[in-house]
């Protein structure tokens, strides 16, 4: 038997004495994020998925800060999907989803300024997803019903500012192709990932632990 094989050996030998402790450092982390994960409120999630204008006129989308059609025979009152995410972003919308929503009372902020943040920040996400040609409103939510009822405001109020603005005479703005639904699991916390998560972490402590206890040992 080399060194190496005897080496292996021993250290799983040494492991294997530890192994009371080593379950303890995986499972006991484990445990405490699944408290902490089962105390977190939760969050649901849901989209609703657009077509960009530009492609569903017939063009495709040209990646420039302005917008703009990949065909120049397109309509010139359609709008650019860039302009579509300006108004979905903007304040007007931000403030008109906490009014109708009532969310600085739901939320409990004491400014509608804080609301509008947190909306911005911390629930909504809206992308554009070039390459598949669509537009992607997502929204996180307390509540399954509220989530979706956002995002569908989100699209109904999009009719009303273009109308406030006349930004195009397109109507409907947007082709919705996957409509918001009703989320029937929750998507915060990530109560498995986050038991993975920590008894992963806690294992490798331990292992550290042993590690660094063997090695003060022997220089003893």
């Amino acid at each position: 038997m080399n060194n190496n094989e005897f080496d292996l050996l021993e250290i799983i030998r040494k492991l294997w004495e530890k192994k009371v402790f080593l379950l303890f450092c995986l499972f006991a982390p484990a445990i405490i994020a699944l408290i902490v994960s089962l105390l977190l409120p939760k969050r649901y999630t849901s989209s609703a998925t657009v077509l960009a204008p530009e492609v569903a006129a017939g063009g495709g989308i040209i990646q420039t800060p302005f917008g703009g059609f990949s065909a120049g025979n397109l309509r010139q009152n359609i709008i650019s999907s860039q302009a579509v995410i300006a108004l979905l972003k903007s304040d007007k919308m931000l403030g008109d989803i906490v009014d109708h929503f009532n969310l600085v009372e739901k939320l409990g902020f004491k400014k509608k300024g804080m609301a509008m943040k947190f909306i911005k920040e911390e629930m909504t996400s809206i992308e554009l997803l070039s390459n598949e040609g669509v537009i992607r409103i997502s929204v996180e939510a307390y509540s399954p019903d509220m989530s979706k009822s956002i995002v569908e405001f989100y699209l109904s109020n999009l009719e009303t500012l273009n109308t406030i603005f006349e930004l195009t005479t397109q109507s409907p703005v947007v082709k919705v192709i996957s409509p918001s639904y009703l989320p029937e699991k929750k998507s915060f916390p990530k109560t498995k990932m986050n038991m993975g998560i920590a008894g992963l972490l806690g294992l490798a402590l331990g292992l550290l632990y042993i590690y660094f206890k063997e090695r003060t040992y022997q220089r003893v």
